[in-house]
């Protein structure tokens, strides 16, 4: 039987543009170049995980609009296999805006769109394809009854879950369990444990109350300070790659694209943290988004090189 990660999330343009230095309320600032490209946390998920070789499904909702027109052909041309998408005429399709600056930082801003109609009847018509899924890999694109209905499926089914929960909100306790690899940011682990997202994070208060709802594996991710690891394996840190960073729009996406595609590979969540610590390294070293992310024999040639270097025990 072929493994199959099935992503759930949205599908839309993003239009990026590289400034000198953000605007301060009032100011305009001249663009330094602009791109367009699909995109969607969604989408780079389901693009990454397909340029490292696995095969994907992908559930999505679009408008009908010129944008969801082009859906269905961006996710051919990315051989994305099984493609699910569900159609809202009289909706828009969801758009970003990623504005990047010299230092590498970003700012984005989204509209969701006809992602955020879907509802639980919408995810039951597709229970067969996550039934049928060896890993789901989700993220807060759609609405919480939306993924409440997706893990209890998938979850009821011993199908695991690799839950990114990005854009940052709680999720009902009840979903904790469901969970195989949680993987925060530091804002989003304080938001989920109940914390002060606007106070440094104590990552190790954080990761019990998370283990306490039922989650039996957590990665806090740390941008360039690595990732903190933490579960049935033990507790660990994981290194960044080294390099000049150009731009970390996509970065969480690329990361636990690569994670799925590793832990689906080898079971081995301190692996997979280290492989998709690569994938993500090359990709933000690089301007761009989808444009960028890396394909499988790029990762797999640095893997190879450093794999097991990475890593360090807490």
């Amino acid at each position: 039987m072929k493994k199959t990660i099935t992503v759930v999330g949205h599908y839309g343009m993003s239009l990026l543009m590289d400034v000198g230095h953000f605007p301060a309320v009032g100011e305009t600032v001249e663009g330094l170049g602009l791109e367009t490209e699909p995109g969607g946390k969604g989408y780079n998920q389901a693009i990454a995980a397909s340029r490292l070789g696995a095969d994907v499904n992908f559930i999505t909702a679009v408008g009908g609009d010129d944008f969801g027109g082009r859906c269905e052909s961006d996710l051919i041309s990315e051989k994305v296999g099984g493609r699910y998408i569900i159609q809202f005429p009289d909706l828009k399709t969801a758009c970003a805006f990623v504005i990047n600056n010299e230092e590498g930082k970003s700012e984005v801003y989204v509209y969701p769109g006809a992602i955020r109609h879907v509802t639980s009847e919408h995810i039951r018509r597709y229970t067969s394809v996550i039934q049928e899924s060896s890993l789901m890999l989700l993220q807060n694109e759609v609405t919480t009854e939306a993924l409440s209905e997706v893990m209890k499926i998938a979850g009821r089914a011993g199908i695991e879950i690799i839950y990114n929960p990005a854009p940052a909100r709680k999720i009902p306790p009840e979903l904790f369990p469901y969970i195989t690899i949680l993987t925060p940011n530091e804002t989003e682990a304080a938001i989920l444990a109940g914390m002060d997202p606007e106070r440094p994070l104590d990552v190790d208060k954080a990761l019990d109350i998370l283990h306490g709802f039922g989650a039996a594996n957590v990665i806090i991710t740390m941008g360039g300070q690595g990732s903190i690891v933490s579960g049935n394996e033990g507790r660990f840190h994981v290194g960044a790659l080294k390099g000049k960073v150009i731009n970390t729009t996509g970065a969480g996406d690329c990361y636990n694209a690569a994670l799925s595609v590793k832990y689906l590979e080898a079971h081995s969540i301190i692996e997979a943290a280290e492989y998709a610590a690569i994938a993500a390294g090359m990709q933000v070293m690089m301007p761009g988004v989808i444009a960028n992310m890396p394909y499988k024999d790029e990762v797999d040639e640095v893997f190879r090189k450093v794999k097991g270097t990475m890593i360090s025990d807490l």
